[in-house]
């Protein structure tokens, strides 16, 4: 029998069960054989189509019987990481039974050595890019459709269930290279999801646990739930020993540092509802960081140092917006700035390392900290955030500046802070307290409360044994000055308000064992400075102080031997950065008013030296104590001042009365009492040519100042003051000036000047150290070259340079004699002068001896005169008979006009003529022995009349050589000594 009989004798049982068996062997030979191939070479075309890149399918398996598929080393290709996505194998098994429950139901999906691979290169150009702008080239080359509207009922998520969804021995790559070397960072993945669907039917549906191990140990785990409709998910992420290091290198080109060392850990508990509205809840967080070091390249310590950082109990509540914060510790942090020309470097440490990308982010990070600061301050924060405890324990911040050579460091050690309570978006106030050591040495605490809304804060702190010597090479580097010891205490209580805001600070502050020198030598001491009662208010510009008290304050003030005082010494070693000072503030901006009420000084000391003079001049105040009082820079304000002081240790200083700076006032006295003037020898001997062989100073003055016009009457008492060795000095005024302070001297010994200034002070020329030294200078030479001028006082106003005789005669007449007495005052006045006697005659006495001889020819002793002469004939007669025979002429000759025709009348005309003739030729024929010997016996007789009758030493008085044929017929007087 045939097959064909056969089949048409069988039962269509048997005909149903082989058709049936047919189909099931075609349905495996096709699953088996033919399928796998479909699908390869389908899908490798579909994707390679799809990413335009080279798509890789090692081998599909289909099992047709089991409803399950296997794809082995699937892979799309990728020049740069070899491969862009992958995997090793990717088994399917699908259930038969999905057909029953009305859903897609897989029994397991599980995948194992899955890659994704990314990798960024310079210009943030990634390696998928290509993909996506092959996509999208696509899209936009076919035609757009209409989507079809969608039911209300089809939008719901299609009902897909797994049983076991796996995933094994996967990792995610990055490779960054956008910087100068690449750097990979891969991250183990494998998770395992039981009984997914979309449509959950009960508690253990779509649970989930998926675990990344870090290359360096850290782990990732995240377990949870999570539903479709409504989509809800909680679980728990914990993440453990993240090395730090590895990922801070795929962020590195972005940053100015680097990350040697560091681990987190991160752990907390969400809940995540979308419906009725999307609310976020995270419970239990925790975030730990250990030896966390971010340091600069090139640099040899971490810029931050974090040892522990804490923070535990994290909430947050998106539907609330609240963020919970209970407890912040940081344990030992170190944080070190560095100033360098570029200024300092942790405010450019987050910063991109372009310039340019710098720049935007500064802008940006500056917009929105002005946004939030805003919202902060008008209490507009959608959110409110409450730390509630934050704890720093051991910090140490340093600071060093290498801006100086050496560099210098300043180091804030031992540094504990607690904050509470802070709360951003509600009125609620915060507290803070904390402690620290400055400098090594200086103890420092601060505390303080305060709101944020509105901006409200209080605070207290206490500064104590700061050595201001650790600051003193940030002063050597602007100006020539150096603190080599000090110590610091200070206490402020301060308060800070509103939008300005507006601060508040009450102060007090010592500073002891304080010792500045400029230089390396000696500027200013001072045992104990105390400020008390320090009031400052940014609202009024206001500052108030109630006292300063300096007690022991030594001062140095020196001119060099270049002649430089010490402001000029520190203004020309001042930098040029530190003498700008900054912008100048506007004209219109208000000025601060700074008061002081009093200012006390206690055993100080104010010391002057004068190196350009030889000796060098040193003059000090001494035991320097008193008051000022009453100090303002408000216009108009006069302040007291009521200072005393010894000067040198000995001789009594004061000085007292008010003062204005502006505008400019002044009604002052000064006094001064028994200074001793050899001190004064090196100005002596520069301008007056001698040292000063002894002496005692004392001045009374009075000083006004007013309309910017100044008046100043001294009594300048010099007393015993006498000169010694001359010096050689090209300075000194070249006159007598022994002579000139002889002249000055009283009986006593004593000099007194006194001495009126006035003087406008806007005049450029006017000077009041100048016009005093010309004062004094006119005083004292006028009294070495004038002697006679300046003694007129003495003698009732009359000048005894020259005293008069008779013109003839050497006897002393009455108004000689008068004279003389008023020279013997003198000499009483001023028992340290000399006096020379110089007999002098002038033509007048030529005349007179003349006159005298023609007397004696005429009628010897008992010639009574011309004009007695002429009235006698007998006289007349010898006057023209003397005249003939002298001159061998006429008388007649004398006259040329007619005579009168009076007799007698022509006679005594023509006796007169031969008086007035003779009488010349007579005194030209004088001798000059006759005339020194008139001028030897004047002064001879003014000596005898001066020691034997008015009482002057003899040794006081001497005889000069004789003058004739001067001016004065008499005596003309010289000063000695």
């Amino acid at each position: 029998m045939t097959v064909l009989q056969t089949w048409k004798q069988a039962s269509w049982k048997l005909k149903t069960l082989v058709i049936v068996g047919g189909l099931y062997l075609l349905y495996a030979l096709l699953g088996f054989l033919v399928a796998p191939g479909l699908v390869q070479s389908n899908a490798r075309e579909i994707l390679a189509d799809l990413t335009g890149r080279e798509v890789v399918i090692d081998e599909v398996k289909i099992n047709p019987l089991a409803l399950s598929a296997t794809i082995n080393g699937f892979a799309i290709k990728d020049e740069q990481t070899e491969v862009l996505a992958g995997f090793d194998s990717l088994y399917v098994n699908f259930q038969l039974s999905s057909l029953f429950r009305w859903s897609w139901y897989f029994d397991q999906i599980a995948m194992d050595g899955l890659t994704l691979r990314a990798r960024r290169n310079p210009g943030s150009a990634f390696n998928f890019d290509d993909i996506l702008a092959h996509i999208e080239a696509r899209a936009e080359a076919e035609p757009e459709e209409e989507p079809a509207p969608v039911a209300d009922g089809d939008a719901a998520l299609p009902s897909i269930a797994v049983g076991e969804l796996v995933l094994t021995n996967g990792d995610l790559r990055f490779t960054e290279a956008a910087g100068k070397a690449p750097h990979e960072l891969i991250l183990p993945i494998a998770f395992d999801i039981n009984n997914f669907s979309t449509v959950a039917k009960d508690s253990e549906s779509n649970d989930y646990a998926i675990r990344l191990e870090g290359p360096d140990g850290g782990v990732f785990d995240w377990a949870g739930h999570f539903e479709f409709s409504p989509f809800i998910a909680n679980g728990r992420l914990q993440v453990e020993k993240v090395d730090l290091v590895s990922l801070a290198k795929l962020g590195q080109e972005q940053v100015r540092f680097t990350v040697p060392s560091g681990e987190l850990d991160l752990e907390a508990e969400y809940a995540f509802t979308k419906a009725p509205e999307a609310k976020l809840m995270i419970t239990g967080g925790r975030v730990g960081l250990r030896n966390v070091a971010l340091q600069k390249p090139g640099e040899d310590t971490p810029s931050i140092l974090l040892p522990g950082i804490d923070v535990s109990g994290i909430a947050l509540d998106t539907l609330a917006q609240t963020v919970l914060v209970p407890e912040v510790n940081v344990t030992r942090p170190e944080i070190t700035a560095v100033l360098e020309d570029a200024g300092v470097d942790l405010a450019t440490l987050f910063l991109p390392p372009d310039e340019e990308r710098a720049d935007q982010f500064k802008e940006q990070v500056k917009e929105k900290a002005q946004e939030a600061a805003e919202r902060i301050v008008e209490a507009e924060t959608f959110w409110k955030v409450t730390l509630d405890t934050l704890a720093v324990d051991g910090s140490t911040l340093r600071f060093i500046d290498r801006t100086l050579s050496p560099a210098r460091t300043v180091m804030l050690t031992e540094g504990d802070y607690k904050l509470t309570n802070l709360v951003v978006g509600e009125d609620a106030p915060f507290q803070w307290q904390g402690s620290g050591k400055l400098a090594g040495e200086g103890v420092l605490t601060h505390s303080g409360e305060g709101k944020l809304a509105p901006l409200s804060i209080t605070s207290k702190a206490s500064l104590s044994d700061l050595p201001l010597a650790t600051f003193s090479p940030w002063l050597e580097r602007d100006m020539p000055l150096s603190v080599a010891s000090g110590k610091l205490g200070l206490d402020v209580d301060a308060q800070v308000a509103g939008d300005a805001p507006d601060v508040t600070l009450n102060a007090s502050a010592t500073v002891e064992g304080l010792n500045v020198l400029e230089q390396g030598r000696p500027l200013l001491k001072a045992n104990s400075t105390a400020l008390k009662g320090l009031t400052l208010s940014t609202a009024t510009q206001q500052v108030q102080i109630e006292e300063i008290g300096l007690t022991g304050l030594d001062v140095l003030h020196q001119i060099d031997s270049q002649g430089r005082d010490t402001a000029t010494r520190i203004e020309s070693g001042t930098s040029s950065s530190s003498s700008a000072g900054g912008a100048a503030s506007s004209g219109d901006e208000k000025p601060w008013q700074v008061a002081i009420k009093r200012v006390r000084l206690v055993g100080s000391q104010v010391r002057h030296e004068d190196l350009t003079s030889s000796p060098n001049f040193r003059i000090g105040l001494y035991q320097l104590s008193g008051m000022i009082t009453n100090l303002n820079t408000r216009p108009g304000s006069r302040a007291n001042l009521d200072l005393k002081a010894q000067i040198d240790r000995y001789a009594p200083f004061s000085i007292k009365g008010v003062i204005s700076p502006e505008p400019l006032y002044s009604d002052m006295t000064v006094a001064l009492e028994n200074y001793e003037m050899t001190s004064l020898t090196p100005y002596t001997g520069l301008y007056l040519g001698y040292q000063v062989e002894k002496g005692q100073l004392g001045v009374q003055s009075g000083v006004s100042i007013e309309d910017n016009h100044l008046e100043s009457k001294s009594d300048i008492l010099a007393d015993q003051f006498y000169l010694g060795e001359k010096v050689q000095s090209d300075e000194a005024v070249k006159v007598p000036i022994k002579l000139g302070l002889s002249v000055l001297r009283s009986p006593g010994g004593e000099i007194r000047l006194p001495v009126t200034m006035s003087g406008d002070l806007d005049d450029p020329s006017f000077s009041v150290t100048g016009m005093i030294l010309k004062v004094l200078t006119n005083i004292v030479v006028k009294a070495a070259t004038a002697p006679f001028s300046v003694l007129a006082g003495l003698a009732g106003g009359e000048n005894l340079e020259q005293i008069q005789f008779d013109p003839g005669s050497a006897e002393v007449g009455q108004g000689t004699s008068s004279s003389l007495s008023a020279l013997a005052k003198v000499l009483s006045e001023k028992p340290d002068l000399q006096i020379g006697l110089i007999g002098t005659t002038s033509a007048a006495d030529r005349t007179a001896l003349a006159e005298q001889l023609i007397g004696m020819d005429m009628d010897g002793e008992d010639w009574e005169g011309i004009e007695v002469a002429l009235e006698s004939s007998s006289q007349r007669r010898k006057l023209k008979r003397r005249y003939e025979k002298m001159t061998d002429q006429d008388v007649e000759s004398l006259i040329t006009d007619p005579l009168p025709e009076d007799d007698e009348e022509a006679d005594r005309l023509l006796a007169r003529a031969a008086w007035d003739s003779m009488v010349p030729r007579e005194a030209a024929a004088i001798s000059g022995e006759q005339l020194v010997e008139l001028a030897r016996l004047r002064s001879e007789n003014a000596k005898a009349v001066l020691v034997q009758q008015l009482g002057v030493a003899q040794s006081r008085v001497y005889l000069n050589e004789s003058k004739v044929d001067g001016e004065v017929s008499g005596l003309t007087l010289t000063l000695g000594k």
